[in-house]
């Protein structure tokens, strides 16, 4: 009996092991040969400089489309807009005084889709189609999560950071969350106390993610270090890849699933500095990861 009992113990702590953010693995793996990692950082220029005009092609096309209709050329891939039918859609499009044809014109968009376009369009045009592959069947293969993407990054010589403005808020910050949504059933609570212990550790392990650089981009609070605005591309995350942000050049654009083609801000763009008003990521995102290219590390 007694063992009986401690075996089902033993199961308790097993399962609450596994249920704890400390110990999520990614699915399956991925890898890349000497050549693979030659061939991206020989055409390293073409990809990210690509990737960054991409994202600021997508702003420009929102803005202009927005201005010229009143609605987006995007619309939330989570939104309610995305889970209508066809005639569903252009009947809304109509509702709003607008004309049901645009339809044709208007594409999805999400935080992560916005990421794995822009970066895919780099690779792709640096002849390095076979290496974004595998990122973004990794990507999928984890739920589209962008610390996956992040890890095959790094996996190519991209330098991992973590950012926290100010660490000495997590408690703070996580209470809010927590009492927001008391059961994370949004899955989006930053769990910051226990990621900054964790990363701050040995390992410097966030989630499933080697983190190579935990100073630069921690305790900021308003002034970003002059560095990061000549970072041509980069991909972000904040709580543990709820949200995935690609920036460029000291700014955030995002795209978001869930908003109505009639927000102006379906895609936004801001000043990476979560703390300030009107800087991004925009929400209440306090700490996650930046992923840099080759050569851009501090």
């Amino acid at each position: 009996m007694m063992k009986s009992a401690a075996s089902l113990l033993m199961a308790l702590v097993v399962s609450s092991i596994a249920s704890s953010p400390a110990f999520a693995a990614f699915k399956g793996s991925v890898e890349f040969t000497a050549a693979e990692i030659q061939g991206q950082n020989k055409n390293l220029n073409t990809i990210i400089q690509t990737a960054s005009n991409c994202l600021e092609d997508h702003l420009e096309e929102h803005r202009r489309f927005f201005q010229r209709y009143g609605i987006s050329a995007f619309y939330g891939d989570r939104s309610a807009f995305a889970k209508m039918s066809t005639a569903q859609k252009k009947a809304h499009i109509a509702s709003l005084g607008k004309d049901p044809a645009l339809l044709s014109q208007m594409k999805p968009t999400s935080c992560v889709g916005l990421t794995l376009t822009c970066l895919g369009k780099g690779f792709v045009n640096a002849g390095q189609a076979g290496t974004w592959k595998k990122i973004a069947d990794f990507t999928k293969a984890n739920d589209q999560d962008g610390t996956a993407m992040q890890d095959a990054l790094r996996k190519l010589g991209w330098v991992v950071l973590y950012w926290n403005p100010d660490p000495t808020k997590n408690a703070v910050w996580d209470a809010r969350e927590k009492a927001k949504d008391p059961q994370n059933k949004e899955r989006f609570w930053g769990y910051h106390v226990y990621r900054y212990q964790t990363v701050t550790s040995a390992k410097q392990n966030y989630y499933f993610n080697a983190v190579n650089d935990i100073e630069t981009l921690v305790g900021f609070k308003t002034s970003i270090p002059a560095k990061f605005a000549n970072v041509p591309f980069y991909v972000g995350t904040a709580h543990t890849g709820y949200h995935v942000f690609p920036g460029s050049y000291g700014n955030v654009i995002e795209g978001h699933s869930t908003r109505s083609i009639d927000d102006p801000q379906t895609l936004e763009s801001s000043e990476f500095n979560p703390l300030a008003d009107g800087g991004g990521p925009r929400g209440t995102y306090r700490s996650g990861l930046i992923a840099l290219p080759p050569g851009f590390g501090f």
